[in-house]
Parts: structure tokens; C-alpha cells; sequence
């Protein structure tokens, strides 16, 4: 198989014998004129290894050499270049007289359109960088507020205050109405049947009273029967089911129970609080690993465009990049 060097010898070859022999012999012409189209071929495989000066150059002198084996004929009348039926198609103003070959406009062409393509995906590679590059700026600032979350520190309730306590009263409200366990301690009209499940404090319009919602008072008074099914004596108890529960009505017993249970209301939502921090903080650890794995992902892809380019002879532009091995991500550098 012949190289470019050995196909560009082999055409100037065949271009000396068809000069021997159109001197020698001009009955033959048609098969030279064969084999001048055969070398054009040739050279038009192997122009990307020709430099563009030379190419022209010997495509001339292989225009010239033709011209005067076909007597010079007008460039409309020589079949060299088409056939009868495309002239037909020809309209007879048509000035030829800026027409080229087309095997030469084909080599030019496709020149143009190499380098056209080249352009358009340096210009997709370099937009694809900067839109990663945004991407990273965005699912930073995501990745600095999950890192602030998962580095605080918990310094829990160091005193219940009354907006904690009211706090606290309201979250073992919750915490029983969701268990089921709700005893109003207000008889309701017997067409009520929203609030049979509702009580203490603004859980209902029932416990709402002027003195204010989630409070030990309310609780004491509108969730008396709840309390007495956690602390009352077992007599207590059953008449807590029963109906009614009234706070002249409990056993001295169940009265000295009283204020540490409102007092364990409160310690179970520090352990709640705390319990909460330690679940947002696992789980802004979570999310900070998957932000930077996502940031891994961002960079490599920027690498890959950044290494496509360099197979354009396209040299890298500065620009913001995260630190894969360190989990840092350097700005200032941005081709923003």
C-alpha cells in the first residue's frame, strides 16, 4: 500500500508519461485523458499532506497540461469536467468564466469546513467549562451552609424559660394526641365529634383561654384526665375513664407527683432537643459528602473538556477549580 510521499511520486509518474505520450501518440487520448482524471484523484487523496502553495501550483500545471490535449476547447464544451446531460441542465447565460474544477473547490472546502467544525467545538468545549463552573459556585454556597450545620456545636437549654416551657408543654401535648391517648377534660356536645381528641392549650379552639395556650395551668386544667391516667392512683385512673377529673378531686398522693411530673415534661424536651441537633447534624454530614462528591463530579467533567481542548492545541484558561484531593475550592481564578 503506498504512503502519501509514495502516491504523490507514483501521480508526478503517471503525469511525465502522459506528456511522453501525448507527443508521441494522439490516437490514445481518451486513455490518457482517463488517466489524467486517475492522477487528479490521486493527489486530491493525499492534499492534506501537500502543502496549499504546491497544491494549487500542481493543479494548474495539470489544467494547463489538459487543456492543451483537449485543444483548448471552452471550459462549457469539455465533457472533462461533466457530462452531456448536466450541460443540458445549463442555462445559456451562465457566464463560466469564474468557474473552477470542482475536485479543486472540493479540496478547499473541505479545508473550510475541518477548521469550521474545529471552531464550533472549542466554542461548545469552552461553554460547557463555564457552565460547570457556575454549577460549582451555586452547590458551594450549598456545600458552606451544610458544613456550618455540621460543625455547630450543641450547647442545649441551660434554663426553661417560659417561652421553652410553653414550648415543652405543647411538644408532650403532640406527643400524646399522636399516640392516641387524648382524654379531654371538657364535656362536648355530642354533635362534636372534631374535637372528641383534642385538648390542652391552642390544639383546639376548646383549650384556648385568655390566660394563653401552652401553659402548666391549661395543661392542669384542660388535660387533667391525661395526667391522671400517667401519675393518678388506680382508683383515679378508672374514673379518669369514666368521665371528669377535677383538681380538688385527686389524692394527696397524686398532688406530690404533680410537680415532678411538670418537671419531667420539661427534662423530656431538652433530651428532645438535643435528640434533634444530633439528627440535623448527621444529616447535614451526610449532605456535605454527597455536595462534594457533586463537586468531584463538576471538576473531573471540567478536566475532561479542558483535556479535549488541549487535543484542538487550545491552551487552558484560568478559572475557579475545587481541590479534589483537599475538598477546597479556590475562586478568584474564574473565566466567569
Amino acid at each position: 500500500m503506498l504512503t502519501g510521499r509514495g502516491v504523490f511520486a507514483s501521480g508526478l509518474h503517471h503525469l511525465s508519461e502522459i506528456k511522453t505520450f501525448y507527443f508521441s501518440s494522439k490516437n490514445q487520448q481518451p486513455t490518457k485523458m482517463e488517466d489524467l482524471r486517475s492522477l487528479m484523484a490521486c493527489i486530491d487523496d493525499i492534499s492534506s499532506k501537500i502543502p496549499d502553495g504546491l497544491y494549487l501550483e500542481m493543479a494548474n500545471k495539470m489544467k494547463r497540461v489538459h487543456d492543451h490535449m483537449n485543444g483548448n476547447k471552452p471550459f462549457h464544451e469539455d465533457t472533462f469536467y461533466y457530462s452531456d446531460d448536466d450541460s443540458e441542465l445549463e442555462s445559456e447565460e451562465d457566464d463560466d468564466s469564474d468557474y473552477e474544477a470542482p475536485w479543486i473547490l472540493t479540496a478547499q472546502d473541505q479545508r473550510l469546513r475541518v477548521e469550521e467544525e474545529r471552531m464550533r467545538d472549542i466554542r461548545k468545549l469552552k461553554d460547557e467549562i463555564v457552565g460547570l463552573v457556575k454549577q460549582m459556585h451555586t452547590e458551594y454556597k450549598n456545600l458552606e451552609k451544610l458544613n456550618k450545620v455540621a460543625t455547630s456545636t450543641y450547647g442545649g437549654i441551660k434554663r426553661m424559660t417560659v417561652r421553652h416551657k410553653s414550648e415543652a408543654i405543647k411538644f408532650w401535648c403532640e406527643v400524646q394526641f399522636d399516640f392516641g391517648e387524648v382524654l379531654p377534660n371538657v364535656k362536648l356536645p355530642k354533635w362534636d365529634t372534631v374535637n372528641e381528641a383534642i385538648f390542652v392549650g391552642c390544639v383546639s379552639s376548646v383549650g384556648a383561654t385568655e390566660d394563653g395556650g401552652w401553659t402548666w395551668k391549661n395543661l392542669m386544667e384542660w388535660g387533667l384526665r391525661t395526667i391522671v391516667m400517667e401519675i393518678g392512683t388506680d382508683d383515679e385512673i378508672e374514673r379518669a375513664k369514666r368521665g371528669l377529673m377535677f383538681y380538688d378531686e385527686l389524692s394527696l398522693k397524686t398532688l406530690q407527683k404533680l410537680p415532678a411530673f411538670e418537671k419531667k415534661i420539661y427534662d423530656d424536651y431538652k433530651e428532645e432537643c438535643h435528640r434533634k441537633w444530633n439528627s440535623n447534624v448527621e444529616d447535614a454530614e451526610k449532605k456535605v459528602r454527597e455536595s462534594e462528591k457533586k463537586m468531584d463530579t463538576l471538576e473531573k467533567a471540567c478536566i475532561e473538556r479542558e483535556y479535549a481542548l488541549g487535543g484542538h492545541n487550545v491552551e487552558r484558561e484560568w478559572r475557579d477549580f475545587w481541590s479534589i484531593d483537599r475538598n477546597v475550592f479556590t475562586t478568584g481564578r474564574t473565566i466567569l
